[in-house]
């Protein structure tokens, strides 16, 4: 069964990419309709020594609701959140991973993010230093692949 897909694609960028947060300019897209976006790539790092800090990569798509018609945005939305490995990120090569999400104040924008805690969850935090470590190399695009959870995608696009 297919399932419609948001693609989100950064422009190249040159250099260190990773050093606290971010923002690297890109494009949202599913079908033939695009919005303008800024993934941030963000490391926050505990202060004191028992915090926690995180490591995270996450874009806001701006007018969500026009994507609607393909995609199901609400199902990401807070802790009730769909849980299932519906996003890939390549950078180097992929990782798939599930994105925590939420409408954001105001209902106008979508914001959906993979992090990982610095401590405690060893292989989540693999997985999301992979993308970040190889945005943070140099030279590159930074892919991210979401899959909705709706069954499947109309025929029209």
């Amino acid at each position: 069964m297919l399932r419609a897909a948001l693609l989100a694609t950064c422009m190249p960028w040159t250099g260190s990419a990773l050093a606290g947060a971010v923002s690297l300019p890109g494009k949202a897209t599913i079908g033939s309709e695009s919005r303008t976006i800024a993934m941030t790539l963000g490391c926050t790092m505990p202060a004191p020594r028992n915090a926690v800090g995180v490591l995270s990569i996450g874009f806001d798509v701006p007018d969500f609701q026009t994507f609607g018609k393909w995609f199901d945005f609400e199902a990401f939305d807070g802790p009730a959140g769909t849980l299932e490995r519906l996003t890939e990120i390549t950078v180097a090569r992929g990782v798939r991973l599930p994105v925590a999400g939420h409408i954001t104040v105001g209902g106008t924008s979508v914001h959906l993010s993979v992090n990982a805690s610095m401590r405690g969850d060893s292989a989540r935090l693999r997985k999301v230093r992979a993308p970040a470590e190889a945005a943070s190399a140099g030279t590159g695009a930074l892919r991210w692949r979401q899959e909705s959870p709706r069954g499947s995608a109309p025929q029209s696009w």
